[in-house]
């Protein structure tokens, strides 16, 4: 048996420790209940790390899991945890960005998070109920002026750091381009990159980029997703290469891509509302220079994005990739 890989951590820029295994709190299901279950199971499990977002709309759900979690395991303390929240577009001007982190934090009955991120590389206008405000086409309303300078949003995340009431601050879905703007004005760096990444969008030059910028990239989708690849219709988890590598490492599909994720040098967030998938998500080996090998192989030169909202946006964040 491969010895596991799922207690490894990694060392933000500003020193804070990231636990590299990470839940992703994300719930299709949308069922009540479903969050609570799940990131109960997951903290039983071992996770340590779960990774939220005000959109979700369920953080009041891992709020009260964490807190009964905590209540019976008193071993455990809130600082074995790292808790990571988002900021959605619609409230990106600086004051919504507070309003957003302070709902998010009651919501989870904490009083501080451990990473704080502005969601997406751009900015919409909010309705009178504090969602994005819907356009006649049925699409998001953007922004421009914030969008083509998000400074103001990224003082507004700086100031919250500042305070102590996020440990660490970062983003998601953001460009090279992107960064390399946020870099010459940021007087706090980024600590993080939330990106797609799996063996069909390894997205090699952005973590790269991130790397040598002492930013560490996050995988959201680290399986790729059941949809077929537009263009040929291959799904990641009926290809061969990474099928056989599975077979002769006796480890299920989801753990050797976990794996290669990690020996790739980020942060992988595996998300499942299925108890034996949460358990063995969670078992992640080390990858043997064959089999990572192998996985490269099946990596190299793909450029696949299962996620883009673009149509409900009615912005791209990658208008190259039409």
């Amino acid at each position: 048996m491969a010895p596991l890989a799922n207690t490894k951590t990694y060392k933000l820029n500003n020193g804070v420790t990231i636990p590299a295994v990470g839940f992703g709190t994300f719930a299709n299901e949308g069922a009540t209940g479903e969050t609570y279950k799940a990131v109960t199971h997951a903290l039983n499990t071992g996770y340590r790390h779960l990774d939220c977002a005000w959109f979700y709309q369920n953080e009041a759900e891992v709020g009260d899991a964490v807190h009964d979690f905590l209540k019976s395991n008193p071993s455990v303390k809130r600082a074995d945890l790292f808790i990571c929240t988002k900021v959605w577009p619609h409230l990106m001007e600086p004051e919504d960005i507070k309003w957003s982190f302070n709902n998010s934090l009651e919501k989870l009955r904490m009083d501080y998070i451990d990473l704080f991120l502005l969601h997406w590389p751009f900015a919409v206008e909010p309705n009178e109920n504090r969602m994005p405000k819907i356009g006649t086409d049925g699409k998001y309303i953007l922004k421009k002026g914030l969008t083509e300078n998000l400074e103001p949003s990224w003082r507004a995340v700086e100031e919250i750091n500042r305070s102590g009431k996020a440990r660490a601050i970062g983003c998601s879905n953001w460009t090279i381009e992107g960064l390399k703007k946020l870099l010459a004005y940021a007087e706090v760096k980024p600590a993080v990159n939330q990106i797609e990444c799996h063996p069909f969008l390894p997205n090699d030059d952005l973590v790269q980029f991130c790397f040598k910028n002492d930013i560490v990239p996050e995988a959201y989708s680290p399986l790729g997703s059941q949809n077929q690849v537009p263009t040929t219709g291959e799904t990641v988890r009926e290809n061969k290469t990474l099928k056989e590598v599975a077979e002769r490492s006796g480890h299920d599909l989801a753990q050797v891509l976990l794996a290669w994720g990690l020996r790739r040098g980020y942060v992988v967030l595996p998300k499942s509302s299925t108890p034996k998938r949460i358990e063995s998500n969670w078992l992640v080996p080390e990858l043997s220079d064959e089999d990572f090998e192998a996985v490269q192989s099946v990596a190299k030169g793909r450029h696949t994005r299962f996620v883009n909202m673009k149509d409900t946006f009615g912005h791209n964040v990658w208008p190259e990739e039409e």
